[in-house]
């Protein structure tokens, strides 16, 4: 089995777990792509760097990401639409993506020898502008796309079509647009409802809608957007994941599925409803067995 494997560049803690792992994928046969972050010296194993040069290694089985859930959408950008599986190892807080704990991961790589595993499909979304956006590696996202002010002191008002019909002009501080898997994200955070993974809907939330009324809405994942955006200072903050870019307000976008998914591995026993029960804390009740 050809296991591809990234991490951020982190510490000296860190980069020892890193090597770890590595050093037992390979004690127990597996075949390793690292990239460049996770070389150490004294390893010998092919390199990648970017999603060109892992297209060029043929058969890879899984891309395994080591850290948080950034380092589980790095990977996932890095992957892009050559269809390899991702799972990742939570060395960071929560960890909604990246759900194999770090205490457990030889199991966990025990299961995938074993075949204990399934393959669940995740839509990203796509996103055009009517300008280019200056420095963009990838316009698709896999959690959120975010629209907010650059003033702290001024609310911004975000107008949305669906397929040529308004929905709304959301004023206040911003507009959250998330996929499934970005839903216990900032969405999340700024009240927008939990969606299960394999859900065909993406949701609307408002920053800090100046609004008291509005409230978040989800919609058919291959609904077609156009957005538009008025400000006082000529200039919004447009987050595609963790690409930041500061864009002139006459640039409009246009927010669509993307033409392929994301595809996750989910092991044997660990499931999505088991996790957030476990990283949001419910079921913290004496009367639950």
């Amino acid at each position: 089995m050809r296991l591809a494997l990234y991490s951020r560049k982190r510490g000296t803690e860190e980069q020892k777990f890193v090597q770890t792992v590595v050093e037992h994928l390979h004690s127990r046969g597996f075949d390793l792509l690292l990239h460049g972050n996770c070389a150490y010296p004294g390893g010998c194993h092919a390199i990648f760097n970017t999603h060109d040069e892992l297209s060029q290694h043929d058969a890879v089985d899984c891309m395994v990401s080591i850290g948080g859930d950034g380092s589980f959408i790095d990977a996932a950008n890095l992957v892009g639409d050559l269809n390899i599986p991702l799972v990742g190892i939570n060395t960071g807080r929560i960890g909604f993506l990246s759900d194999i704990k770090k205490e457990n991961y030889k199991e966990c790589f025990q299961m995938l020898l074993e075949g204990k595993y399934s393959v669940e499909e995740r839509f990203l979304l796509h996103v055009d502008s009517s300008s280019p956006l200056q420095g963009m590696t990838n316009p698709f996202v896999v959690n959120d796309l975010t629209i907010r002010t650059t003033d702290t002191d001024t609310i911004i008002a975000v107008t949305v079509r669906s397929d040529g019909e308004i929905v709304n002009t959301y004023w206040g501080d911003g507009l959250i647009m998330a996929t499934p898997t970005g839903s216990t994200a900032y969405s999340m955070s700024c009240g927008g409802p939990i969606l299960h993974p394999r859900s065909q809907v993406m949701v609307l939330t408002p920053i800090a809608s100046h609004s008291l009324n509005v409230r978040p809405l989800a919609i058919p994942a291959d609904t077609t957007l156009q957005v538009e955006v008025q400000t006082r200072s000529g200039q919004y903050a447009l987050n595609l994941d963790s690409q930041k870019f500061i864009v002139d307000e006459n640039v409009k976008l246009t927010v669509s599925k993307e033409h392929f998914h994301i595809r996750t591995l989910q092991l044997e026993h660990n499931n999505f409803y088991e996790v957030i029960r476990e990283k949001l804390l419910w079921g913290i009740d004496k009367r639950n067995r």
